[in-house]
């Protein structure tokens, strides 16, 4: 896809300073203006199955939060 930098962002290619304009198929977020995007098949997004969760994700038991002071106390 085309896009247009809005500040200095680095890819495969390399680094492209703010009003770059270059092609790329990472998606970089708000960090460039897509100025021409490929189109997708509506048929090829309802092809793709949704996240599965881990079955055993039930039978894991959270472990409680560690404090930020656990340090040994020194003996003397």
């Amino acid at each position: 896809m085309l896009v247009k930098a809005k500040w200095n962002v680095k890819d495969a290619s390399g680094w492209h300073a703010a009003g770059d304009v270059f092609n790329t198929e990472k998606d970089f977020g708000d960090a460039v203006e897509v100025l021409d995007a490929p189109k997708k098949a509506p048929e090829a997004e309802k092809e793709q199955e949704p996240a599965k969760e881990p079955e055993n994700a039930t039978d894991q038991v959270p472990e409680a939060p560690r404090s930020a002071s656990r340090r040994k106390k020194a003996g003397k």
